[in-house]
């Protein structure tokens, strides 16, 4: 079972300006940081939640989109749900 997935709030210089941004934790080592684009140049992302940078787990795939940042810590989750099953795959 994963552990809570820990925010913090943060403010992040994108191309577009200053957005709101979150760092998202898990057992206290960061996991990846996303940014709600607000002052998006194309209304197509505009409001959504862009994974700016994952690490360990997270660090797989390229860009992420998310509607919400729920849906963001959603995707931490399951990234970290795969390592912890590959793990126990490779131990088997």
């Amino acid at each position: 079972m994963i552990s809570p997935i820990d925010s913090q709030a943060t403010r992040i210089t994108t191309e577009s300006g200053q957005e709101d941004g979150l760092l998202l934790f898990h057992d206290g080592s960061l996991v990846a940081v996303i940014s709600h684009l607000r002052h998006s140049v194309t209304d197509e992302f505009a409001g959504r939640w862009f994974v700016e940078a994952g690490f360990g787990p997270c660090a797989r795939g390229g860009s992420r989109m998310f509607d919400t940042a729920e849906d963001a810590q959603r995707w931490v989750r399951r990234c970290l749900e795969e390592d912890m099953t590959d793990h126990e795959r490779a131990a088997a």
